[in-house]
């Protein structure tokens, strides 16, 4: 009869549709509470909330009716521990309404993902479930930090990926890579709180040293901790990092545009060869125009310097290995407070 009613009550197509909705989510409730059976009189039946709105079902069914210490259904939670890891996470509970038609309360909502998302970092340093490398595989890792302010202030965050280089495809008629799969480790902490979730990103894989191959920047605490932990694998300092801070010292010391686009061009053929020490002395017979270029050529030659062993480019493109993050950079880049609003996630077939 309510159906019926519809066409007359309801002024357009949304709103038609919308009471369809609930009308249709009540009918779900009613099939889904007596398809699971008979329910008893009080005290041997227990309440759940599902999908389709508040059940009954008694204490004997097979299925329990309360799963991880809510009175919820699991799939329900497993929606609403999906809601709560979106972008917004205050506006959560309002989302899932909306598009379930049912009520529940914004605290069981709020309780279910915080209590999964516990559940979840318990998970976040036991080692990566990784597949077998062939036999000319290598692994590629690369880290990165940076600061997020959040309702309580700036934070700490940190960002790590790993992937096999046989997960690296070329796509298209342009050819572009494309990742296959890859596993990531995050953190909204310092490092010392990241790193285990690192390590343990790595799997199996961190037993095989000399088949390690990391690209990071020139951050101090990442340098100490990968020549302190793996000593024997490849540490390779970021290609693009290395040219970026070269054409930002190129965009002072050059006022031309044609002499400073001349000379980044020849600087970087020395770089891709790895010729580092030959930047240096080119950097060293260049007399800036002021203090500030001064002090920019000091901190680009101290940078070079520092990391001068882990930029032989030259021979890292020879053994066919990358030499540039570009995809971790933009991940860190553009999706950080995504990353960090989900906390310690580990994703893979990415």
């Amino acid at each position: 009869m309510e159906l019926q009613s519809l066409n007359e009550e309801q002024p357009d197509f949304y709103h038609y549709e919308e009471a369809f909705a609930q009308l249709w989510t009540e009918l779900g409730r009613e099939v889904l509470e007596s398809n699971l059976g008979e329910v008893p009189t009080s005290p041997r039946k227990n309440g759940c909330l599902s999908c389709f709105g508040s059940i009954e079902v008694a204490k004997a069914h097979r299925f329990p009716s309360k799963v991880q210490g809510f009175f919820i259904s699991p799939y329900l939670q497993s929606l609403m521990a999906r809601a709560g890891a979106s972008d917004v996470y205050s506006e959560a509970h309002e989302l899932l309404e909306q598009m379930l038609c049912i009520q529940f309360s914004r605290t069981q909502m709020f309780r279910v993902t915080d209590s999964l998302g516990e559940q979840l970092e318990a998970k976040q340093t036991s080692p990566a479930d990784v597949p077998e490398l062939s036999e000319d595989e290598v692994v590629y890792g690369s880290m990165d930090g940076s600061m997020i302010q959040t309702d309580t202030g700036w934070k700490e965050v940190k960002l790590g990926r790993v992937f096999r280089s046989g997960a690296v495809r070329e796509t298209g008629k342009k050819q572009r890579h494309l990742m296959a799969d890859s596993v990531y480790s995050a953190c909204l902490g310092s490092c010392h709180e990241f790193l285990p979730r690192f390590e343990a990103s790595l799997g199996v894989w961190s037993d095989q040293l000399e088949r390690l191959v990391f690209i990071t920047d020139g951050a101090e605490w990442i340098r100490h901790y990968l020549q302190e932990k793996y000593p024997d694998s490849t540490h390779i300092l970021d290609y693009f990092h290395a040219a970026e801070r070269l054409g930002e010292f190129a965009r002072m010391m050059f006022r031309s545009e044609i002499e400073r686009d001349e000379w980044i061009e020849s600087q970087e053929v020395l770089l891709k060869a790895g010729k580092v020490a030959d930047i240096l002395k080119t950097l060293d017979t260049l007399t800036p125009l002021d203090k500030a270029t001064c002090d920019e050529r000091y901190k680009l030659m101290t940078y070079y310097r520092n990391n001068q062993s882990r930029m032989a480019y030259g021979d890292y493109r020879s053994c066919g290995l990358m030499i540039g993050s570009g995809l971790q950079n933009r991940v860190a880049g553009k999706n950080e407070t995504e990353w960090t609003a989900l906390e310690g996630q580990r994703v893979q077939n990415q």
